[in-house]
């Protein structure tokens, strides 16, 4: 005598059945899209005095500074995009001279942390982020001094790890767009142009950035460098 099924016990199977062919059907997800820099954003035309730095109420919002449509540029899938800002110290970018009223002090949004979505196996509303911090604002001559010795200080001491495939220090000059830009940290870039020193860092967990070991160098080279030569074009002497 055959066993008779419940109605309960029939949704429950149909439930299951159901998951199964889901799970079975699900498809990887697109592959990961790169594209380059499309600079649309405005001019960067800070006016620091000779001698001196520019005032903190006249820095930009860092979080304004790199739009939507130019991440978009360079990682056409980039979506849900969320802006914390970086509160940045800043000191007397000329010790030889005391410092302008309203020209050292703390600048809430100094730098900005960008977080966004990337296709990934791995479902996460922002698997990946850009991190933009201006180190300063002041002549150009004051900027291009302290950017020689941080460069002097990397080349002697290197930014070199002992982790398994890590990357020794490399000087890219002006090769990036900017005047000057080093490497710092595992995929950070230190740079230059006129009044601006600055720094770009980020990294993401979404596919097609590569394996770990290799993710942090194809995220510079296939994101940060188009950003820093997105920021290039729009500051003083830039294309």
């Amino acid at each position: 005598m055959s066993a008779a099924i419940s109605p309960g016990r029939a949704v429950l199977a149909a439930a299951a059945a159901a998951v199964l062919l889901a799970g079975c059907s699900e498809e990887p997800p697109p592959a990961l899209e790169f594209g380059t820099a499309k600079p649309s954003g405005p001019r960067l035309d800070a006016q620091a005095p000779k001698g001196g730095s520019l005032p903190l109420a006249q820095w930009p919002d860092a979080c304004e500074v790199l739009r939507e449509e130019e991440i978009r540029a360079i990682l056409p899938q980039a979506k849900d995009f969320q802006r914390n800002p970086i509160k940045v110290s800043v000191l007397n970018f000329n010790p030889l001279a005391k410092p302008a009223p309203g020209t050292t002090g703390e600048v809430p949004k100094g730098g900005c942390e960008t977080e966004f979505g990337l296709p990934s196996t791995y479902e996460s509303k922002q698997n990946s982020r850009i991190t933009i911090v201006f180190q300063g604002l002041a002549d150009p001559a004051l900027v291009a001094e302290e950017y020689a010795e941080d460069l002097a200080y990397e080349v002697k001491n290197g930014t070199r790890s002992n982790a398994k495939g890590a990357e020794p220090f490399k000087d890219f000059k002006a090769s990036l767009g900017p005047t000057g830009c080093f490497t710092k940290r595992s995929s950070g870039l230190v740079c230059h142009q006129g009044p601006y020193a600055f720094e770009v860092d980020g990294s993401s967990t979404a596919d097609g950035v590569g394996p770990y070991a290799e993710s942090s160098k194809n995220w510079r080279e296939k994101v940060l460098i188009p950003v820093v030569r997105t920021l290039s074009a729009r500051m003083p002497g830039g294309a």
